[in-house]
């Protein structure tokens, strides 16, 4: 089976506690457990990790190296985590950014991420249900990746679009928000 790399940053151990309105009350735990089952569907795996240091996630980061994919929830980190930033630029699969709460309805500072341009996709405010979307998204990814290895004609797992870096589940400023009169 291959593994998904499930990484949170910064106080998201503290999530079911740490300002139930802002973030909800489900646990890391449970979105853990949510995130396992969604990813054995397909025949993956997860392996979990959640820390306050930077230099901890970013070790993390490269001792994945060999994880098919990841789903990471930086934090506070998008804003200023240059290191995490360059471990996740050198990651070798796609991943999925995710965050609890839609950043863009927040503070102006949180506006700004050096980690989202990066991301295969970005979900922002959608609570502990963004991990699932977020680990659906990944999922179907790799499944289009592995049918365009598998040359013309291969099947792909999932429907719905989920397109190369920059794209499909809503990366820049635009993330998390719904579209407009109009838009597909």
């Amino acid at each position: 089976m291959a593994e998904i790399l499930l990484l949170n940053g910064p106080n998201l151990g503290q999530l079911g506690t740490r300002r139930p309105e802002m973030y909800g009350t489900t646990t890391l735990a449970e979105i853990e457990r949510d995130v396992r089952k969604t990813v054995a569907e397909s025949g993956h795996t997860v392996r979990c990790l959640q820390d306050e240091s930077e230099a901890t996630l970013v070790r993390a980061v490269h001792a994945a190296a060999d994880c098919v994919g990841a789903i990471v929830n930086p934090g506070a980190l998008m804003i200023a985590g240059w290191s995490l930033r360059d471990a996740l630029e050198s990651f070798p699969g796609p991943w999925m950014e995710v965050h609890l709460s839609n950043v863009f309805a927040r503070e102006p500072f949180r506006h700004n991420s050096v980690i989202s341009p990066l991301a295969s996709g970005v979900l922002c405010g959608l609570g502990a249900y963004g991990y699932q979307l977020a680990a659906l998204g990944l999922v179907h990814r790799l499944a289009q990746d592995a049918a365009r290895s598998a040359g013309p004609g291969a099947a792909v797992g999932a429907p719905g679009p989920v397109h190369g870096h920059g794209h499909g589940l809503g990366t820049g400023s635009g993330a998390g928000r719904a579209p407009g009169p109009g838009a597909t």
